[in-house]
Protein backbone atom coordinates (compact mmCIF):
# COMPACT_ATOMS: atom_id res chain seq x y z
CA UNK A 1 0.00 0.00 0.00
CA UNK A 2 1.17 3.53 -0.77
CA UNK A 3 2.13 5.62 2.25
CA UNK A 4 0.57 9.08 2.52
CA UNK A 5 0.76 12.20 4.64
CA UNK A 6 -2.10 13.26 6.89
CA UNK A 7 -2.96 16.01 4.38
CA UNK A 8 -3.08 13.56 1.48
CA UNK A 9 -5.34 11.25 3.48
CA UNK A 10 -7.76 14.08 4.26
CA UNK A 11 -7.86 14.97 0.57
CA UNK A 12 -8.58 11.33 -0.33
CA UNK A 13 -11.44 11.25 2.19
CA UNK A 14 -12.80 14.52 0.78
CA UNK A 15 -12.67 13.32 -2.84
CA UNK A 16 -14.25 10.00 -1.87
CA UNK A 17 -17.17 11.78 -0.17
CA UNK A 18 -17.56 14.11 -3.16
CA UNK A 19 -17.72 11.06 -5.43
CA UNK A 20 -20.88 9.90 -3.66
CA UNK A 21 -19.71 7.76 -0.74
CA UNK A 22 -20.93 9.47 2.42
CA UNK A 23 -18.75 10.24 5.40
CA UNK A 24 -20.99 8.07 7.57
CA UNK A 25 -20.40 5.07 5.29
CA UNK A 26 -16.63 5.63 5.48
CA UNK A 27 -16.85 5.85 9.29
CA UNK A 28 -18.91 2.65 9.44
CA UNK A 29 -16.36 0.85 7.28
CA UNK A 30 -13.52 2.15 9.45
CA UNK A 31 -15.22 1.02 12.65
CA UNK A 32 -16.22 -2.40 11.30
CA UNK A 33 -12.73 -3.11 10.02
CA UNK A 34 -11.16 -1.88 13.23
CA UNK A 35 -13.36 -4.17 15.33
CA UNK A 36 -12.19 -7.20 13.34
CA UNK A 37 -8.59 -6.36 14.21
CA UNK A 38 -9.48 -5.49 17.82
CA UNK A 39 -11.09 -8.91 18.31
CA UNK A 40 -8.24 -10.76 16.58
CA UNK A 41 -5.72 -9.01 18.83
CA UNK A 42 -7.55 -9.22 22.14
CA UNK A 43 -8.81 -12.78 21.86
CA UNK A 44 -5.26 -13.98 21.24
CA UNK A 45 -4.46 -12.71 24.76
CA UNK A 46 -5.05 -14.85 27.86
CA UNK A 47 -8.69 -14.22 28.71
CA UNK A 48 -7.98 -12.97 32.22
CA UNK A 49 -6.57 -9.89 30.46
CA UNK A 50 -9.73 -9.30 28.37
CA UNK A 51 -12.72 -8.37 30.54
CA UNK A 52 -13.87 -4.93 29.37
CA UNK A 53 -13.46 -2.56 26.42
CA UNK A 54 -12.85 1.05 27.47
CA UNK A 55 -13.09 3.46 24.54
CA UNK A 56 -11.70 6.98 24.77
CA UNK A 57 -13.62 9.34 22.49
CA UNK A 58 -12.51 12.77 21.33
CA UNK A 59 -14.62 15.43 19.65
CA UNK A 60 -13.76 14.77 16.00
CA UNK A 61 -13.96 11.91 13.52
CA UNK A 62 -11.50 9.85 15.52
CA UNK A 63 -14.02 9.97 18.35
CA UNK A 64 -16.72 9.04 15.84
CA UNK A 65 -14.72 5.91 14.94
CA UNK A 66 -14.64 5.07 18.65
CA UNK A 67 -18.45 5.31 18.88
CA UNK A 68 -18.85 2.94 15.91
CA UNK A 69 -16.40 0.49 17.48
CA UNK A 70 -18.22 0.66 20.82
CA UNK A 71 -21.55 -0.15 19.18
CA UNK A 72 -20.15 -3.10 17.24
CA UNK A 73 -18.18 -4.48 20.17
CA UNK A 74 -21.34 -4.41 22.29
CA UNK A 75 -23.23 -6.24 19.53
CA UNK A 76 -20.55 -8.83 18.79
CA UNK A 77 -19.20 -9.73 22.24
CA UNK A 78 -20.46 -10.49 25.72
CA UNK A 79 -17.93 -8.17 27.28
CA UNK A 80 -18.70 -4.91 29.04
CA UNK A 81 -18.21 -1.81 26.87
CA UNK A 82 -17.87 1.75 28.20
CA UNK A 83 -16.94 5.09 26.65
CA UNK A 84 -15.01 7.84 28.43
CA UNK A 85 -15.57 11.05 26.48
CA UNK A 86 -13.83 14.43 26.59
CA UNK A 87 -17.15 16.13 25.81
CA UNK A 88 -20.90 15.66 26.12
CA UNK A 89 -22.59 13.94 23.18
CA UNK A 90 -24.48 17.17 22.45
CA UNK A 91 -21.17 18.84 21.53
CA UNK A 92 -20.39 16.38 18.72
CA UNK A 93 -20.86 17.38 15.09
CA UNK A 94 -21.17 15.74 11.69
CA UNK A 95 -20.48 12.04 11.29
CA UNK A 96 -19.28 11.75 14.90
CA UNK A 97 -22.66 12.99 16.16
CA UNK A 98 -24.52 10.52 13.94
CA UNK A 99 -22.37 7.61 15.17
CA UNK A 100 -22.91 8.62 18.79
CA UNK A 101 -26.71 8.70 18.30
CA UNK A 102 -26.63 5.14 16.93
CA UNK A 103 -25.05 3.82 20.14
CA UNK A 104 -27.20 1.61 22.33
CA UNK A 105 -28.26 2.99 25.71
CA UNK A 106 -26.69 -0.12 27.25
CA UNK A 107 -23.24 1.35 26.53
CA UNK A 108 -22.54 4.09 29.08
CA UNK A 109 -20.95 7.30 27.81
CA UNK A 110 -19.20 8.98 30.72
CA UNK A 111 -18.01 12.55 30.35
CA UNK A 112 -14.78 13.19 32.24
CA UNK A 113 -12.72 16.33 32.67
CA UNK A 114 -9.77 14.22 33.83
CA UNK A 115 -8.85 10.58 33.86
CA UNK A 116 -7.45 8.72 36.83
CA UNK A 117 -5.65 5.38 36.84
CA UNK A 118 -8.49 4.09 39.04
CA UNK A 119 -10.77 4.48 35.99
CA UNK A 120 -9.06 1.38 34.61
CA UNK A 121 -8.98 -2.09 36.08
CA UNK A 122 -7.43 -5.47 35.42
CA UNK A 123 -8.77 -6.94 32.21
CA UNK A 124 -9.44 -3.59 30.51
CA UNK A 125 -8.58 -3.13 26.85
CA UNK A 126 -8.21 0.60 26.18
CA UNK A 127 -9.19 1.80 22.71
CA UNK A 128 -7.82 5.23 21.86
CA UNK A 129 -10.07 7.43 19.69
CA UNK A 130 -9.02 10.79 21.08
CA UNK A 131 -7.11 12.58 18.31
CA UNK A 132 -6.53 11.99 14.61
CA UNK A 133 -3.50 12.12 12.33
CA UNK A 134 -3.24 15.89 11.84
CA UNK A 135 -2.43 16.95 15.38
CA UNK A 136 0.63 19.19 15.79
CA UNK A 137 1.91 21.52 18.46
CA UNK A 138 1.13 21.42 22.19
CA UNK A 139 -1.96 19.52 23.27
CA UNK A 140 -4.97 21.33 24.63
CA UNK A 141 -6.70 20.25 27.82
CA UNK A 142 -7.64 17.59 28.69
CA UNK A 143 -5.65 15.56 26.16
CA UNK A 144 -2.19 15.67 27.69
CA UNK A 145 -3.54 14.57 31.09
CA UNK A 146 -5.62 11.76 29.52
CA UNK A 147 -2.68 10.52 27.45
CA UNK A 148 -0.29 10.45 30.40
CA UNK A 149 -2.90 8.60 32.47
CA UNK A 150 -3.35 5.97 29.76
CA UNK A 151 0.41 5.52 29.45
CA UNK A 152 0.60 4.94 33.21
CA UNK A 153 -2.35 2.54 33.31
CA UNK A 154 -0.38 -0.63 32.54
CA UNK A 155 -3.22 -1.84 30.30
CA UNK A 156 -3.16 -2.92 26.62
CA UNK A 157 -3.88 0.03 24.32
CA UNK A 158 -5.26 -0.03 20.77
CA UNK A 159 -5.15 3.23 18.81
CA UNK A 160 -7.53 4.04 15.96
CA UNK A 161 -5.65 5.40 12.93
CA UNK A 162 -2.66 6.71 14.94
CA UNK A 163 -1.71 7.02 18.62
CA UNK A 164 -3.27 10.25 19.91
CA UNK A 165 -0.77 13.09 20.09
CA UNK A 166 1.44 11.69 17.30
CA UNK A 167 1.53 13.62 14.04
CA UNK A 168 0.50 11.42 11.13
CA UNK A 169 2.93 13.03 8.71
CA UNK A 170 6.07 13.55 10.79
CA UNK A 171 5.80 10.88 13.49
CA UNK A 172 6.67 13.56 16.05
CA UNK A 173 4.84 14.96 19.07
CA UNK A 174 5.25 18.04 21.23
CA UNK A 175 3.96 17.25 24.69
CA UNK A 176 2.68 13.66 24.88
CA UNK A 177 1.51 10.74 22.75
CA UNK A 178 -0.25 7.46 23.46
CA UNK A 179 2.02 4.42 23.62
CA UNK A 180 -0.06 1.87 21.70
CA UNK A 181 0.34 -1.89 21.54
CA UNK A 182 -1.65 -2.02 18.30
CA UNK A 183 -2.42 0.77 15.84
CA UNK A 184 -5.19 0.23 13.29
CA UNK A 185 -4.53 2.70 10.51
CA UNK A 186 -7.52 3.73 8.40
CA UNK A 187 -7.57 3.95 4.60
CA UNK A 188 -3.84 4.06 3.89
CA UNK A 189 -0.74 3.91 6.11
CA UNK A 190 0.68 7.28 7.14
CA UNK A 191 4.32 8.42 7.13
CA UNK A 192 4.11 9.04 10.87
CA UNK A 193 3.80 5.31 11.51
CA UNK A 194 7.48 4.75 10.70
CA UNK A 195 9.15 8.15 11.07
CA UNK A 196 10.70 9.55 14.26
CA UNK A 197 8.70 8.28 17.28
CA UNK A 198 6.24 6.32 15.15
CA UNK A 199 7.86 2.88 15.45
CA UNK A 200 8.21 3.26 19.22
CA UNK A 201 4.66 4.47 19.85
CA UNK A 202 2.54 2.56 17.31
CA UNK A 203 3.16 -1.07 18.33
CA UNK A 204 1.80 -3.63 15.88
CA UNK A 205 0.17 -2.26 12.75
CA UNK A 206 -3.00 -3.26 10.95
CA UNK A 207 -4.82 -1.58 8.06
CA UNK A 208 -8.51 -1.06 7.34
CA UNK A 209 -9.52 -0.59 3.70
CA UNK A 210 -12.47 1.82 3.61
CA UNK A 211 -13.06 1.61 -0.14
CA UNK A 212 -11.34 4.69 -1.54
CA UNK A 213 -11.86 4.53 -5.33
CA UNK A 214 -8.96 3.04 -7.26
CA UNK A 215 -8.57 6.05 -9.54
CA UNK A 216 -7.92 8.27 -6.50
CA UNK A 217 -5.29 5.87 -5.17
CA UNK A 218 -3.59 5.67 -8.58
CA UNK A 219 -3.32 9.46 -8.63
CA UNK A 220 -1.07 9.45 -5.55
CA UNK A 221 2.58 9.89 -6.66
CA UNK A 222 4.67 6.74 -6.53
CA UNK A 223 6.89 6.50 -3.46
CA UNK A 224 7.37 4.34 -0.43
CA UNK A 225 4.98 1.47 0.17
CA UNK A 226 4.01 -0.48 3.28
CA UNK A 227 2.79 -4.06 2.84
CA UNK A 228 -0.15 -5.50 4.73
CA UNK A 229 -1.79 -8.92 4.57
CA UNK A 230 -4.08 -8.09 1.62
CA UNK A 231 -1.19 -6.99 -0.59
CA UNK A 232 1.05 -9.91 0.42
CA UNK A 233 -1.56 -12.67 -0.03
CA UNK A 234 -1.36 -12.79 -3.86
CA UNK A 235 2.34 -13.63 -3.62
CA UNK A 236 1.37 -16.92 -1.92
CA UNK A 237 -0.68 -18.22 -4.82
CA UNK A 238 -1.81 -21.76 -5.49
CA UNK A 239 1.00 -24.34 -5.69
CA UNK A 240 0.58 -26.37 -8.90
CA UNK A 241 -0.77 -29.86 -8.25
CA UNK A 242 2.05 -31.38 -10.32
CA UNK A 243 4.76 -29.88 -8.08
CA UNK A 244 7.78 -31.86 -6.94
CA UNK A 245 10.73 -31.06 -4.71
CA UNK A 246 12.87 -29.63 -7.49
CA UNK A 247 10.11 -27.45 -8.95
CA UNK A 248 9.52 -25.76 -5.60
CA UNK A 249 13.03 -24.38 -5.35
CA UNK A 250 16.43 -25.79 -4.44
CA UNK A 251 18.18 -23.70 -1.80
CA UNK A 252 21.73 -24.06 -0.54
CA UNK A 253 22.51 -22.60 2.90
CA UNK A 254 26.21 -22.04 3.63
CA UNK A 255 27.36 -21.16 7.12
CA UNK A 256 28.68 -22.20 10.46
CA UNK A 257 32.09 -22.47 12.08
CA UNK A 258 33.54 -24.02 15.19
CA UNK A 259 32.59 -20.80 17.03
CA UNK A 260 28.99 -20.56 15.79
CA UNK A 261 27.44 -23.91 15.09
CA UNK A 262 23.71 -23.29 15.45
CA UNK A 263 23.03 -20.29 13.18
CA UNK A 264 23.07 -22.05 9.77
CA UNK A 265 20.73 -24.76 11.04
CA UNK A 266 18.22 -22.08 12.05
CA UNK A 267 18.41 -20.56 8.56
CA UNK A 268 18.02 -23.92 6.81
CA UNK A 269 15.07 -25.06 8.93
CA UNK A 270 13.36 -21.69 8.38
CA UNK A 271 13.76 -22.14 4.63
CA UNK A 272 12.16 -25.58 4.84
CA UNK A 273 9.19 -24.19 6.77
CA UNK A 274 8.84 -21.38 4.19
CA UNK A 275 8.12 -23.74 1.32
CA UNK A 276 11.46 -24.44 -0.36
CA UNK A 277 11.27 -27.87 -1.98
CA UNK A 278 14.85 -28.96 -1.36
CA UNK A 279 17.20 -27.41 1.19
CA UNK A 280 20.83 -28.40 1.50
CA UNK A 281 23.03 -27.13 4.30
CA UNK A 282 26.79 -26.93 3.79
CA UNK A 283 28.81 -26.62 7.01
CA UNK A 284 32.45 -27.20 8.01
CA UNK A 285 33.06 -30.86 8.90
CA UNK A 286 33.80 -29.89 12.53
CA UNK A 287 30.13 -29.11 13.19
CA UNK A 288 28.39 -31.33 10.61
CA UNK A 289 27.14 -33.83 13.17
CA UNK A 290 26.03 -31.45 15.91
CA UNK A 291 22.37 -31.07 14.94
CA UNK A 292 20.29 -33.91 13.54
CA UNK A 293 17.32 -32.97 11.36
CA UNK A 294 16.37 -36.03 9.26
CA UNK A 295 14.60 -33.99 6.56
CA UNK A 296 17.56 -31.64 6.13
CA UNK A 297 20.38 -32.68 3.84
CA UNK A 298 23.57 -31.62 5.62
CA UNK A 299 26.81 -31.68 3.66
CA UNK A 300 30.17 -31.78 5.47
CA UNK A 301 32.79 -29.49 3.89
CA UNK A 302 36.61 -29.55 4.09
CA UNK A 303 37.82 -26.73 6.33
CA UNK A 304 40.21 -23.84 6.26
CA UNK A 305 41.37 -22.04 9.41
CA UNK A 306 39.71 -22.39 12.82
CA UNK A 307 36.92 -24.73 11.78
CA UNK A 308 35.73 -22.38 9.02
CA UNK A 309 35.34 -22.54 5.27
CA UNK A 310 38.36 -21.90 3.10
CA UNK A 311 39.85 -22.46 -0.33
CA UNK A 312 39.71 -26.20 0.40
CA UNK A 313 35.91 -26.05 0.48
CA UNK A 314 35.41 -24.67 -3.01
CA UNK A 315 35.83 -27.79 -5.14
CA UNK A 316 33.47 -29.79 -2.93
CA UNK A 317 30.86 -27.04 -3.09
CA UNK A 318 30.94 -26.26 -6.80
CA UNK A 319 28.63 -29.03 -8.00
CA UNK A 320 26.09 -28.31 -5.23
CA UNK A 321 25.97 -24.61 -6.10
CA UNK A 322 25.57 -25.35 -9.79
CA UNK A 323 22.55 -27.52 -8.94
CA UNK A 324 20.89 -24.87 -6.72
CA UNK A 325 18.38 -22.15 -7.52
CA UNK A 326 19.59 -19.77 -4.81
CA UNK A 327 22.11 -19.53 -1.97
CA UNK A 328 22.04 -18.16 1.58
CA UNK A 329 25.47 -17.48 3.03
CA UNK A 330 26.62 -15.98 6.29
CA UNK A 331 24.92 -17.30 9.44
CA UNK A 332 27.67 -18.38 11.83
CA UNK A 333 30.34 -18.09 9.13
CA UNK A 334 32.91 -16.56 11.48
CA UNK A 335 35.78 -14.26 10.55
CA UNK A 336 38.70 -16.60 9.81
CA UNK A 337 41.28 -15.35 7.31
CA UNK A 338 40.75 -18.45 5.17
CA UNK A 339 37.28 -17.16 4.29
CA UNK A 340 38.59 -14.53 1.85
CA UNK A 341 39.16 -16.78 -1.22
CA UNK A 342 36.02 -18.74 -0.35
CA UNK A 343 33.90 -15.57 -0.23
CA UNK A 344 35.47 -14.31 -3.45
CA UNK A 345 34.36 -17.53 -5.14
CA UNK A 346 30.81 -17.33 -3.73
CA UNK A 347 30.43 -13.70 -4.81
CA UNK A 348 31.27 -14.66 -8.40
CA UNK A 349 28.44 -17.20 -8.71
CA UNK A 350 25.65 -16.10 -11.11
CA UNK A 351 22.61 -17.34 -9.15
CA UNK A 352 20.61 -15.30 -6.57
CA UNK A 353 22.46 -15.06 -3.26
CA UNK A 354 21.23 -13.84 0.14
CA UNK A 355 24.16 -12.44 2.13
CA UNK A 356 23.73 -12.25 5.89
CA UNK A 357 25.71 -11.90 9.12
CA UNK A 358 29.44 -12.66 8.79
CA UNK A 359 29.23 -12.74 4.99
CA UNK A 360 28.27 -9.06 5.17
CA UNK A 361 31.20 -8.33 7.46
CA UNK A 362 33.56 -10.01 5.00
CA UNK A 363 32.19 -7.85 2.19
CA UNK A 364 32.49 -4.71 4.33
CA UNK A 365 36.15 -5.48 5.00
CA UNK A 366 36.95 -6.33 1.37
CA UNK A 367 34.34 -4.68 -0.85
CA UNK A 368 36.39 -5.43 -3.98
CA UNK A 369 35.45 -9.11 -3.70
CA UNK A 370 31.75 -8.32 -4.01
CA UNK A 371 30.41 -8.61 -7.52
CA UNK A 372 27.10 -6.86 -7.20
CA UNK A 373 24.17 -8.03 -9.29
CA UNK A 374 20.49 -7.25 -9.08
CA UNK A 375 19.54 -10.80 -8.06
CA UNK A 376 21.50 -10.50 -4.80
CA UNK A 377 19.98 -9.58 -1.42
CA UNK A 378 21.97 -8.11 1.48
CA UNK A 379 20.35 -8.28 4.94
CA UNK A 380 22.32 -6.11 7.40
CA UNK A 381 21.30 -5.11 10.90
CA UNK A 382 22.28 -1.52 11.87
CA UNK A 383 25.82 -2.45 12.98
CA UNK A 384 26.49 -4.39 9.78
CA UNK A 385 24.97 -1.54 7.79
CA UNK A 386 27.40 0.91 9.34
CA UNK A 387 30.31 -1.32 8.34
CA UNK A 388 28.99 -1.74 4.80
CA UNK A 389 28.55 2.01 4.35
CA UNK A 390 32.14 2.49 5.46
CA UNK A 391 33.35 -0.33 3.20
CA UNK A 392 31.71 1.19 0.13
CA UNK A 393 32.85 4.75 1.04
CA UNK A 394 29.33 5.95 1.73
CA UNK A 395 29.73 6.86 5.39
CA UNK A 396 30.53 10.50 4.65
CA UNK A 397 27.13 11.14 3.09
CA UNK A 398 24.68 13.02 5.30
CA UNK A 399 21.90 10.46 5.61
CA UNK A 400 18.73 11.76 7.22
CA UNK A 401 17.06 8.36 7.55
CA UNK A 402 17.44 4.60 7.32
CA UNK A 403 15.63 4.70 3.99
CA UNK A 404 18.34 6.96 2.54
CA UNK A 405 21.02 4.58 3.80
CA UNK A 406 19.31 1.62 2.16
CA UNK A 407 18.85 3.50 -1.10
CA UNK A 408 22.51 4.50 -1.23
CA UNK A 409 23.78 0.97 -0.56
CA UNK A 410 21.32 -0.57 -3.04
CA UNK A 411 22.67 1.75 -5.73
CA UNK A 412 26.32 1.18 -4.80
CA UNK A 413 26.02 -2.63 -4.76
CA UNK A 414 23.34 -3.09 -7.46
CA UNK A 415 21.58 -5.33 -4.90
CA UNK A 416 18.37 -5.42 -2.90
CA UNK A 417 18.97 -4.22 0.67
CA UNK A 418 17.07 -5.43 3.74
CA UNK A 419 17.98 -3.00 6.52
CA UNK A 420 16.71 -4.86 9.57
CA UNK A 421 15.15 -3.36 12.66
CA UNK A 422 11.71 -2.30 13.81
CA UNK A 423 10.02 -1.22 10.56
CA UNK A 424 12.60 -3.00 8.40
CA UNK A 425 13.46 -1.15 5.17
CA UNK A 426 13.57 -3.07 1.87
CA UNK A 427 15.09 -1.28 -1.12
CA UNK A 428 15.91 -2.52 -4.63
CA UNK A 429 18.55 -1.08 -6.98
CA UNK A 430 15.78 0.01 -9.38
CA UNK A 431 14.36 2.32 -6.68
CA UNK A 432 11.48 0.33 -5.17
CA UNK A 433 11.28 0.92 -1.42
CA UNK A 434 9.08 -0.71 1.19
CA UNK A 435 8.69 -0.22 4.95
CA UNK A 436 7.63 -3.43 6.68
CA UNK A 437 4.49 -3.34 8.83
CA UNK A 438 4.97 -6.47 10.95
CA UNK A 439 7.20 -7.55 13.84
CA UNK A 440 7.81 -6.59 17.42
CA UNK A 441 9.81 -7.21 20.59
CA UNK A 442 9.42 -11.01 20.41
CA UNK A 443 11.96 -10.96 17.57
CA UNK A 444 14.61 -9.14 19.60
CA UNK A 445 16.58 -12.27 20.52
CA UNK A 446 19.72 -13.75 18.95
CA UNK A 447 19.02 -16.11 16.08
CA UNK A 448 15.87 -14.61 14.61
CA UNK A 449 17.94 -12.82 11.97
CA UNK A 450 19.34 -16.19 10.85
CA UNK A 451 15.76 -17.39 10.50
CA UNK A 452 14.96 -14.38 8.31
CA UNK A 453 17.75 -15.13 5.85
CA UNK A 454 16.34 -18.65 5.43
CA UNK A 455 12.81 -17.36 4.81
CA UNK A 456 13.99 -14.88 2.17
CA UNK A 457 16.21 -17.52 0.60
CA UNK A 458 13.29 -19.91 0.26
CA UNK A 459 11.30 -17.40 -1.78
CA UNK A 460 14.34 -16.45 -3.88
CA UNK A 461 14.87 -20.15 -4.66
CA UNK A 462 11.26 -20.38 -5.83
CA UNK A 463 12.05 -17.84 -8.55
CA UNK A 464 10.53 -14.76 -6.96
CA UNK A 465 11.86 -11.33 -7.88
CA UNK A 466 14.56 -10.44 -5.27
CA UNK A 467 12.72 -7.36 -3.98
CA UNK A 468 9.46 -9.30 -3.67
CA UNK A 469 11.23 -12.27 -2.04
CA UNK A 470 12.73 -9.89 0.52
CA UNK A 471 9.47 -8.03 1.08
CA UNK A 472 7.29 -11.09 1.70
CA UNK A 473 10.05 -12.83 3.67
CA UNK A 474 10.37 -9.88 6.04
CA UNK A 475 6.58 -9.55 6.31
CA UNK A 476 6.00 -13.23 7.17
CA UNK A 477 8.96 -13.33 9.56
CA UNK A 478 7.51 -10.36 11.45
CA UNK A 479 3.98 -11.76 11.41
CA UNK A 480 5.24 -15.08 12.80
CA UNK A 481 6.86 -13.15 15.64
CA UNK A 482 3.57 -11.39 16.40
CA UNK A 483 1.83 -14.79 16.66
CA UNK A 484 4.09 -16.09 19.44
CA UNK A 485 2.13 -18.19 21.96
CA UNK A 486 4.99 -17.54 24.38
CA UNK A 487 4.42 -13.80 24.55
CA UNK A 488 6.98 -11.13 23.78
CA UNK A 489 9.54 -12.38 26.29
CA UNK A 490 9.44 -16.15 26.00
CA UNK A 491 9.90 -16.86 22.29
CA UNK A 492 13.13 -18.37 20.95
CA UNK A 493 14.19 -18.83 17.31
CA UNK A 494 13.12 -22.48 17.25
CA UNK A 495 9.59 -21.35 18.17
CA UNK A 496 9.65 -18.76 15.39
CA UNK A 497 10.47 -21.40 12.78
CA UNK A 498 7.38 -23.42 13.69
CA UNK A 499 5.19 -20.29 13.42
CA UNK A 500 6.18 -19.48 9.83
CA UNK A 501 3.58 -21.85 8.28
CA UNK A 502 0.90 -20.36 10.53
CA UNK A 503 1.85 -16.87 9.36
CA UNK A 504 1.49 -17.96 5.73
CA UNK A 505 -1.86 -19.59 6.46
CA UNK A 506 -3.08 -16.42 8.16
CA UNK A 507 -2.86 -14.45 4.92
CA UNK A 508 -3.45 -17.03 2.18
CA UNK A 509 -5.76 -20.03 1.67
CA UNK A 510 -3.05 -21.54 -0.54
CA UNK A 511 -0.29 -21.51 2.08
Amino acid sequence: MKIVSATEMRELDKRTIESGISGNILMERAGAGAVEHILDYTFALPQEHVKRFVLLAGKGNNGGDAYVCARLLEEQTDLEVVIYSVCHKSELKGEAAVSAEQLSDSVPVIFKEELDVTDFKRGDIIIDGLLGTGISGPLKAPYEQWINCVNNSNRPVISLDIPSGLNGTSGMFTTAAIIADLTITIGLPKHGLYLESGPEYCGQLRLVDIGIPEEFLNAIPEGFTMPFADSMAPKLGRIPAVSHKNSRGKLLVIGGSSQYAGAPFLAARSAMRSGAGYVKLAVPQTIAGIYKTPSLVTVSMPEGDAGSFGRESISELEEIINNSDAVVIGPGLGNARSLVPFMEYICSRPLPIVFDADALNQIALLPDIYQGKDSNILTPHPGEMKRLLEGFDLEEQAFNSRTEQAQALAEATDSTIVLKGHRTVICSPDGRLSINSTGGPALSVAGTGDCLSGVIGAFAAQGMDPFEAAEIGVFLHGLAGEMSPYGMRGMIPEDLIELIPQAMQAISPFA
